[in-house]
């Protein structure tokens, strides 16, 4: 994966794919993908990233994370879900499972070089 860093401009642009170049989505004001003509994604274009990038939604997430650690860039993501489910006993595969809860983690995660600052809201629902 490679990337080029405007530091003038405040943006950045992310390789993530050698295909041609077909058509961009913007996701947000600050936040665009382009794809390739069979819809794979082949780069990322992120402004004003002074202010910290927001994860959600683009592609090759943890390799675009550990490329703007790497940069000193801020970013966060707005939202996890975690599912889990609960069977009979661990070594009791063939059961099917008799619940089901989903973890959503919600509220910003600031990641800096070298510092990590993490505010987590939990909520379970059975």
């Amino acid at each position: 994966m490679k990337y080029k860093y405007d530091q003038e401009a405040d943006a950045i642009y992310i390789h993530i794919n050698a295909k041609p170049y077909a058509y961009g989505k913007d996701l947000d004001e600050e936040r665009r993908i382009d794809y390739a003509s069979d819809s794979t994604p082949i780069g990322v274009e992120l402004l004003n990233v002074s202010k910290g990038v927001k994860l959600d939604g683009l592609p090759c997430l943890n390799e675009v994370a550990d490329m703007l650690v790497s940069e000193g860039i801020k970013f966060y993501l707005t939202q996890y879900s975690y599912y889990m489910t609960i069977t009979g006993s661990p070594n009791d595969y063939y059961r099917k499972p008799f619940n089901t809860f989903e973890v959503r983690l919600a509220s910003p995660a600031m990641i800096e070089r070298d510092k990590h600052s993490v505010g987590i809201k939990e909520e379970v629902t059975v």
